[in-house]
């Protein structure tokens, strides 16, 4: 959406059902369960055709209209492959054939979808016997040179030039996939190729230079400077083990499993134990598991434009050369025994010595289930039953913990089956340190847990969940990358040699379930609880305590071990190091031979459609009472029955002082109690009722008309209010809307503290895990009002706002509601108002019927005017160079300005020329050669601003020192013919990104509020095909600006900086400034 690039959107700070696995594949446990049918991958199976029959859920019905002709053709056959079964997956419209290649022994599924986004992915099972990190240290490899593709970086030229809607890769814990999208047959063959080619023979094991890189080396610039350690995955894992929260998983994963030969080390790579993995074991590695016969292929798409024959025919063409098992590939992922008694076990977690706040443990109690799969029901019972305990703050488990004042936020994830074993773990963050805080945690979990036992679970909570898990089910199907999800679910039973197909259904499993609850009702949960938690004795009581002194120690033991290796070495072999340094430098700052990156198969120019993409809208006016007027969007979209509600007010109604406490309020608008329905009530209404209801804000810089750079004193910033529910449910969603806007009982005191205490405790995470989206922040509030408006609402600024209010909420209830009500009054009009509906064409009339009674139900005067907000452009005129001081072993780097003048017009070629520094000398300087595991430069086409980034970072002043040299890079590297495509293409790719048709309908009203026009739109998507060369010179006077008068902000340690200040010059030396 080219005219909502820079519009944020903020969900309401509440506690979700985190999943372990990606959603829509979750089918049967909502969260990523397992099943229990072993596959039919066998040699004498013969092929079946099955079709099973469907129940349907009386409150969110469905209709099966004819099968699309593309997914009722019969799948076809290939010499090369044994055809398994073919089956129908009626809950998705998708038919799946499953194969084997009969001589590797890969296994292939190959579904066939009325569905234009394609998918692939090939995934190994990959097991570790050590915390090296080599899974995810190969994961990163393979994808630097290939056999056929031998440039450098094929996946970076990938990304460069290509229409792929998903390009990425992913390390489990005992698995790693190579997964694709695009909706262009052409190029989606391009990408399927590439990364087949590259999985199967990486330059990687015939290059050390790679590992290298991506892995560990050791880096030496004069003999006489300390020898440091270097590589992407080893900075990476350096960030990983900076944050608590990532320390918590690892560390609840390790207790769970503890001795399990797998699970109980890190497969991302501790960075302690990276620097002893050597070139050879990662070589030998690849050489066990990377092999068809451990292979696990996934190809999705339309019949017509994918058909079968040519997916299994081009499979065929690059697994022919293969024979069968070798290596260590037909190794199985043992099971846990269980425990015949619980445990404990603590670890320390790194904490700011300096800190203002007295340091505080994680407390989680962890159940590890039984060494057998679960039945589809048990675990569809089990995604309900994790709703019901810890879905919404009002859940039965969840309420007690967040009003026990005992910790600030609930952790451990609850029901979770992304691995072998489904596992169960809740806890507390913040709890403070000692064996008796601790101990009150672990028995107020287990008489809570006791307690729901002994008095079941109602029926309205019932009805809840179940409505919840099951509009969760129906609706992964609005989803536009639906395919890859489908095929994340397959491989959660796949890798371990059960039925791929079972994760993607849900219809029997779910009337099986419904069919026990209107006999047993809340009993069914109960018995599941009893059986799988109270009564199982693998339960192990985990304490994450914090150690100051530790980040100081682990740097301390790093620098004793380099200088160790220093010690050992002779001149001779430091003189060779200083050389392997250089020349490693040398190949990655050297540039692909054109010969070698003219082998990758790319789109051309010619492959892209010049017409942009239009979102339907009509555009009413509704008058209210008072004589005011409302703006109503309407959408017809296909929804398949499903209606979403979008209902706006202007932010800018608020004092700018109020501002900072949105997010508390959008929260407890959210979360608390109605008039009518208590906190309980109301929120087990909204889930039987609903698909979803919540409050948020949205927030924008405004272009000026013709597509010029807005003014920095303008934005467009509303209160959103979001929801969505079945077409016949449109009047409830309507009513509790209408509940949710106007009649929340603000007044609890009790509640806005424990919100305050949850949301402060993940922020100061956040700080530390996402500094870059912080950094970036700080700099925007400098330059524009949006900016200045995002960084109160969710920057460091808002930290402090946190802090303050629960001060007050705890010293001076009163002040801090009376507050609150005021900005609730301020805002909620119904002149003024925005409502934005997308539904089908059958329902899109009925629900907008609903409209005039939910605007009556608000107040119909025009809120006196604050006299609007005020911002000053300092911030533009004067840099500033700040450091935000956190616990961290990394960095996050940024440095911003507004290059282009409010009024002044921004032409398309901007988009291509960023996206392509990017992707061309960010990543090459800053990831490949600096180490940073992540490198950025936004571009914001509403107000001009360039903003550049890294992320997870060993460097800071050779950061800032690469961003200045990006205009010298554009006028020094003129783009050739080739590079031109790919860098128009990969532009018009970010431009046709599919989105669901929720996610459209909003764009579409964000268009409208930023009075972007199609013909604009047009406009710049024409400039984009029409890039030259010349423009990318141009770009790079442009860019100069932010050498020269650009502000910085940075995330990172107290050493890191003052190590910096010394390289700055003076007037660019980091203001230092604690954040926690």
């Amino acid at each position: 959406c080219e005219g909502s690039q820079s519009a944020s959107r903020r969900p309401p700070m509440r506690h979700g059902l985190r999943s372990l696995a990606i959603a829509a594949g979750a089918i049967a446990g909502a969260s990523g369960g397992l099943v229990s049918r072993p596959h039919a991958f066998s040699a004498s199976a013969p092929a079946a055709i099955s079709r099973r029959a469907s129940s349907v859920h009386a409150s969110v019905a469905i209709s099966k209209p004819p099968l699309p002709e593309v997914v009722e053709r019969a799948p076809a056959t290939h010499p090369a492959f044994e055809l398994v079964r073919v089956e129908m997956v009626d809950e998705y419209t998708i038919k799946v054939a499953t194969y084997r290649h009969r001589q590797s022994g890969a296994e292939v599924i190959s579904a066939q979808a009325d569905d234009e986004n394609k998918v692939f992915g090939i995934a190994f099972r990959t097991p570790v016997e050590d915390s090296t990190g080599v899974p995810h240290i190969l994961e990163h490899s393979v994808l630097c040179g290939s056999a056929k593709y031998t440039s450098k970086e094929p996946f970076t030229e990938l990304l460069k030039g290509s229409l792929q809607t998903f390009l990425n890769a992913f390390t489990y814990p005992d698995r790693t996939c190579y997964p694709v999208a695009s909706c262009n047959t052409k190029d989606f063959y391009n990408l399927v190729n590439v990364y087949l080619d590259a999985v199967l023979s990486p330059r990687a094991k015939r290059d050390p230079t790679v590992f290298a890189q991506e892995g560990w080396h050791y880096e030496l610039d004069a003999a006489e400077e300390p020898l440091t350690y270097k590589g992407v995955v080893f900075n990476e894992m350096k960030g990983v083990y900076s944050s608590p929260d990532q320390l918590h998983y690892r560390a609840l994963k390790k207790a769970l499993f503890r001795g399990h030969p797998i699970y109980a080390i890190d497969s991302g790579g501790d960075p302690r134990s990276i620097p002893t993995l050597t070139y050879d074991a990662f070589a030998d590695f690849h050489r066990r598991y990377y092999h068809p016969s451990n292979a696990k292929i996934y190809v999705y798409g339309d019949e017509a434009e994918l058909p079968t024959a040519e997916r299994l025919a081009l499979l065929e063409s690059w697994l022919a050369e293969f024979g069968s098992s070798r290596g260590g590939g037909d190794e199985q992922i043992p099971w846990q025994p269980a425990e015949p008694e619980p445990y404990e076990v603590s670890e320390p977690y790194p904490v700011d010595a300096a800190a203002a706040a007295a340091p505080t443990q994680f407390v989680t109690l962890g159940w590890l289930f039984p060494p057998s799969p679960l039945e589809p029901s048990k675990k569809l019972a089990w995604g309900v039953l994790n709703d019901l305990l810890l879905g919404k703050p009002s859940a039965a488990l969840q309420q007690p913990l967040l009003a026990s004042k005992l910790g600030s936020a609930v952790v451990g994830g609850g029901y979770g089956a992304s691995l072998q074993q489904a596992a169960f773990s809740v806890g507390l963050k913040g709890v403070a340190p000692g064996d008796e805080a601790k101990g009150r945690v672990s028995a107020l979990i287990l008489e809570t847990l006791d307690s729901i036992a002994e008095s079941g679970f109602e029926q309205s909570a019932v009805e809840a969940s179940m409505n919840t898990i099951e509009f969760r089910l129906r609706a992964a199907s609005a989803s536009p990358m639906k395919g890859l999800s489908f095929m994340m679910g397959a491989l959660s039973e796949w890798v371990y040699g059960r039925d791929p197909i079972e994760p993607l259904r849900f219809e029997e499993a779910l009337a099986s379930l419904k069919e026990d609850v209107a006999r047993r009702g809340g009993a069914v949960f109960v018995e599941l609880l009893r059986e799988s938690v109270l009564e199982n004795r693998h339960r192990c009581t985990l304490s994450l305590v914090p150690e100051p002194q530790l980040g100081g120690w682990l740097q301390a033991a790093e620098e004793q071990e380099l200088s160790a290796v220093r010690e050992r070495l002779s001149a001779g072999e430091l003189k060779a190091l200083e050389e392997e340094t250089r020349a490693l430098r040398a190949a990655q700052a050297a540039r692909d031979d054109p010969a070698d990156l003219a082998k990758l198969p790319t789109l051309s120019t010619s492959d892209l459609t010049a017409s942009t993409k239009s979102i339907p809208i009509e555009v009413d006016e509704v008058a209210v009472a008072g004589g005011g007027r409302a703006t109503l969007l309407t959408h017809e979209l296909p929804t398949d029955g499903l209606v979403y509600l979008n209902v706006g007010f202007d932010l800018a109604r608020l004092p700018i002082d109020d501002v900072p406490y949105v997010p508390l309020l959008c929260r407890m608008m959210s979360e608390l109690g109605t008039d009518t329905l208590d906190e309980t009530a109301f929120s087990r209404t909204v889930s039987a009722q609903t698909g979803s209801l919540g409050v948020s804000t949205m927030t924008s810089a405004k272009p000026r008309p013709g597509g010029a750079a807005g003014s920095p004193d303008e934005a467009v910033a509303m209160l959103m209010l979001s929801g969505r529910a079945v077409a016949d449910k449109a009047p409830q969603l309507f009513d509790l809307a209408a509940d949710m806007l106007a009649s929340t009982q603000l007044d609890n005191a009790e509640r806005a503290v424990a919100m305050l205490k949850q949301s402060l405790a993940r922020a100061e995470a956040a700080v530390v895990s996402s500094g870059n989206s912080y950094a970036s922040a700080a700099l925007a509030a400098r330059f524009s009002l949006c900016g200045s408006v995002d960084e109160m609402l969710g920057g460091v600024s808002q930290l402090h706002t946190l802090r303050g209010a629960l001060e007050q909420a705890q010293s001076d209830w009163p002040a801090l509601l009376a507050r609150l009500e005021r900005m609730r009054s301020a805002l909620l009009s119904a002149d003024g108002a925005v409502v934005n509906l997308s539904a089908d064409e059958q329902s899109l009339a009925t629900t907008a019927a609903h409209v005039p009674r939910l605007l009556g139900r608000l107040p119909s005067a025009a809120a006196p005017s604050n006299g609007g907000w005020a911002w000053s452009a300092g911030g533009v005129l004067v840099p500033s160079h700040e450091g935000l001081q956190v616990p961290t072993q990394v960095s996050y780097v940024a440095k911003a300005l507004p290059i282009f003048q409010p009024g002044e017009r921004i032409c398309g070629s901007t988009s291509v020329v960023s996206r392509y520094l990017r992707t061309a000398y960010l990543w090459n300087t800053v990831r490949v050669q600096g180490g940073a595991y992540g490198c950025n430069l936004a571009f914001s086409r509403l107000d001009g601003r360039a903003t550049f980034s890294s992320y997870r970072d060993p460097n800071l002043a050779a950061t800032l020192e690469a961003y200045d040299g990006t205009g010298a890079y554009l006028r020094s590297n003129p783009l050739g013919p080739s590079e031109l495509s790919k860098a128009i293409i990969g532009a018009v790719g970010e431009l046709d990104a599919p989105q669901s048709v929720d996610a459209r309908g909003v764009t579409s009203m964000v268009r409208h509020l930023l009075g972007v026009t199609e013909e604009e739109r047009q406009i710049w998507r024409d400039e984009v095909l029409a890039t030259t060369a010349a423009d990318f010179v141009a770009f790079a006077d442009r860019i100069d600006e932010v050498a020269a008068r650009g502000s910085v902000a940075v995330v990172a340690s107290e050493s890191a900086i003052a190590e910096a200040n010394v390289a700055l010059p003076e007037a660019a030396r980091l203001q230092a400034k604690a954040v926690l």
